[in-house]
């Protein structure tokens, strides 16, 4: 899997947003979006580029999961 990984915020007051609806949502552009019930179906979301600067040589849609939509096993966030 991925290693841990640090990305840098471009929109401080974007970096989470809060929606009753789903799960937690990182950016402005649902950088990452994690959906209820995650592990269940595939309706969480990942592109990376809006709100967090995507690291170098990745693709925003890409590095964290293979591709936009994903289904979650587990989702760690570390704030500091």
């Amino acid at each position: 899997g991925l290693a841990p990984t640090k990305m840098r915020v471009k929109e401080r007051n974007c970096a989470v947003l809060h929606h009753g609806s789903f799960g937690p949502v990182f950016g402005a552009g649902y950088d990452i979006r994690v959906s209820d019930n995650a592990n269940k179906n595939s309706n969480s979301s990942t592109y990376v580029g809006y709100s967090y600067v995507c690291p170098a040589g990745q693709t925003g849609h890409q590095f964290l999961t293979g591709s936009r939509s994903f289904q979650a096993s587990e989702v760690e966030v570390r704030v500091k």
